[in-house]
């Protein structure tokens, strides 16, 4: 058995790219290059046990998230992070502009100035782990905060969106509906929407931890925070990692006499 771990110790340490692509909870606040992946030690390694895939499974790790808010009128205003590593750990980072000119001009009605006021919750943004939270001091608000771990199977990645474009540092975007800015903050990337009169939301993940936020002061509007993790596998034929262990566990018994 000490043979068997061994050798699937070695195959493990491959991955550690993968493994510190994952801690992108810790993202140096970089313009350039945001994400660093860092090697992990042994002794790391091993509070991971049980917990890796072997060389050449992973074809695509990502972190996507997206925030939009669309006011009473149906004007909206919103933005997209892509963050992606391939099988070659070759690291990607797009944004996207979520409003296009037609839902920028809306239904054509007046939007009413809010009036309410969201007070408190600053310790919010200081929360080590997920936090998410939805506050409206208006009516007929909706919010919504997700966050989504998916790991899929097949021989392909995931295809870029069209519509992205290579991050190169901090960039706004203004509409009807508000403003809303892309940035890095924190030790992690983050984005920012202001709808003016209406409320705010916020989303961020890096420094720690990952935060969501909606506060609606006006009426009969909607903000969507969404975020995915996603790992995508390449299929291997059916028993062909367990082949190479199984072979090490009769090797490692051959000393004993079996």
């Amino acid at each position: 058995m000490k043979s068997l771990r061994s050798w699937c110790s070695k195959r493990h340490q491959t991955l550690a790219w993968l493994a510190g692509s994952l801690v992108a909870l810790s993202l140096p606040a970089s313009a350039g290059n945001p994400f660093q992946a860092a090697e992990l030690h042994d002794d790391e390694l091993a509070q991971l046990r049980g917990r890796y895939v072997m060389p050449g499974r992973i074809i695509h790790f990502g972190v996507t998230m997206s925030s939009i808010w669309e006011n009473s009128a149906g004007q909206t205003i919103g933005a997209g992070i892509t963050f992606q590593v391939d099988d070659q750990a070759q690291p990607s980072l797009h944004i996207t502009q979520l409003t296009s000119h037609t839902e920028d001009q809306g239904n054509g009605t007046a939007v009413i100035p809010g009036s309410g006021q969201v007070v408190g919750g600053a310790g919010l943004t200081g929360v080590q782990g997920i936090s998410q939270s939805v506050r409206s001091a208006g009516d007929y608000n909706e919010g919504l905060n997700n966050l989504e771990i998916v790991v899929t199977r097949g021989n392909s990645a995931q295809t870029q969106d069209t519509n992205a474009v290579p991050w190169n540092g901090s960039t706004a975007y203004t509409g009807a509906a508000g403003d809303v800015l892309v940035s890095t903050r924190n030790g992690g990337l983050q984005i920012q929407l202001d709808a003016g009169t209406q409320g705010n939301a916020l989303q961020q993940i890096g420094g720690g931890n990952i935060t969501q936020q909606a506060n609606f002061s006006g009426n009969l509007n909607s903000a969507r925070n969404l975020a995915t993790l996603s790992v995508a596998l390449r299929d291997l034929p059916l028993g062909q990692d367990m082949a190479n262990c199984s072979l090490e566990q009769l090797r490692a018994l051959r000393p004993g006499g079996y």
